[in-house]
């Protein structure tokens, strides 16, 4: 049965347009592998790791040891497989099991990315399954970061300060300087963690380890182009992204002040880059260097007016997010929690002390059914203290196109359009105007 919440209830979704890096996807997967035959990491080899790439047309497949039949072999490409479409356990450059095996995944790129950039995506994703494998305590703890106090306009001048110094000793030509501008980003980090939880700072120093020095070795397949850090540093909330950027200056840090880091981390994986850098350090003459006075209010000024601006512009993004012209879907939970079964780190936004605004991707589900929301944004409510992982009570969608399907089929509800895919069974279902509410029944 359909409920005609839309005129235009039944018809499918446009076909998606076809990538343009479609025709490039094989000679990305060369090109990878041609990168991974160089020095980038001790014991990584990056050809021995199974790779699954889409090109927004087709999904490739290159040295899995047990493919899903749905592959078959590219004749035109010798040694890759090939499927039509999107392979479902392909949703975003990381990495899955797939047939048993841990195999890196990877989006269409840019348009504008050349062939070497696209190719040192792969192997930034081949080094995570090598990380998984070989240290796999690197990972963070994605829970922390939505507790994280990204408000705090103390804690976010000490960060830029330490950004700029990392900005200045990775510029710096004279040895002295470079370790001068080393060691006071030390310092403003050392009085930035005592303000920051443990749980904050563990996450940041896993981050480095494991987004940080992916990073490394992605640029590493480069030649390091391009500066480590931005000039303007990075958003408040940007806790996680800003990880990418100091791992890799941290790293660039260490090459120069001590260049067989990489090997003593293989075999101590547990000493974190800053400390690392500390040791460093100790080894070294260093030039004196100082922020001006000047300098440190600006950066305190700075930091507390964005602090105030990321409330603000949470709280409008929220608002926007649910002003959205269109069908708006709620699903409640009811009696059972909603869980997380995927989320998008780099895409999500804290906008009160129990909502969270997914921007890209979400998957929820329970005993009852599931929905997952890939390349549109969805407004998640907590069941408990923690915003997301004490389950879920609302998941709200705005919006939502004319193409939207929902049916009946059994005891089942079925939603679907070009973003959002959801089964649930025996809810109740109510609709008031343009908003359906969905309740879930155990």
């Amino acid at each position: 049965m359909c409920l005609a919440v839309l005129a235009g209830c039944g018809r499918t979704a446009p076909a998606p347009a076809i990538s343009p890096t479609a025709a490039a996807a094989p000679s990305v997967l060369r090109e990878a592998d041609h990168m991974a035959a160089t020095d980038l990491w001790p014991g990584f080899d990056g050809r021995t790791i199974p790779v699954a790439l889409f090109d927004g047309e087709r999904t490739w497949l290159l040295a899995h040891p047990a493919p899903s039949p749905a592959y078959q072999a590219s004749a035109e490409n010798p040694g890759l497989l090939v499927r039509q479409g999107r392979d479902p356990l392909v949703w975003a450059n990381s990495s899955v099991m797939m047939g048993g095996v841990r195999t890196a995944t990877v989006m269409p790129g840019t348009a504008s990315a050349s062939l070497a950039e696209r190719a040192a995506v792969v192997i930034h994703e081949k080094f995570h399954v090598y990380q998984i494998a070989r240290h796999p305590h690197w990972e963070a703890n994605e829970v922390d970061l939505f507790t994280y106090p990204v408000g705090d306009g103390a804690q976010l001048a000490l960060r830029r300060q330490e950004s700029a110094a990392l900005q200045r000793a990775l510029a710096a030509r004279d040895p002295g300087i470079a370790a001068c501008w080393s060691r006071r980003a030390l310092d403003a980090r050392r009085q930035r963690f005592a303000r920051l939880p443990a749980a904050a700072v563990n996450y940041e120093r896993r981050s480095e380890w494991r987004e940080g020095l992916a990073n490394y070795v992605q640029a590493r397949s480069l030649g390091f182009p391009g500066h480590e850090l931005p000039a303007n540093e990075f958003r408040p909330e940007e806790v996680r992204q800003r990880t990418y950027a100091t791992g890799l200056a941290l790293g660039r840090l260490l090459d120069r002040l001590d260049p067989p880091w990489r090997e003593t981390l293989e075999r101590r994986d547990s000493i974190a880059l800053d400390s690392l850098l500390g040791m460093a350090l100790t080894n070294t003459t260093a030039a004196a260097c100082a922020f001006t006075p000047a300098e440190l209010s600006q950066l305190e000024r700075t930091a507390q007016a964005d602090a105030d601006a990321l409330r603000a512009r949470l709280a409008a993004n929220r608002q926007a997010f649910l002003a959205r012209s269109g069908l708006t879907l709620v699903i409640v939970a009811g009696a059972e929690p909603l869980w997380p079964q995927g989320f998008d780190p780099l895409n999500v936004q804290v906008v009160s002390p129990r909502e969270v605004l997914h921007t890209r991707f979400v998957r929820l589900g329970n005993r009852t059914g599931s929905i997952q929301v890939l390349g549109d944004t969805a407004l998640t409510a907590a069941a408990g203290e923690h915003p997301l992982f004490n389950g879920i009570r609302t998941i709200t969608l705005t919006g939502l196109p004319g193409e939207t399907t929902v049916a009946m089929r059994g005891d089942s509800l079925i939603l679907t359009t070009r973003t959002v895919q959801a089964a649930f069974r025996n809810p109740s279902v109510e609709q008031l105007g343009s908003t359906l509410t969905v309740t879930l029944r155990p």
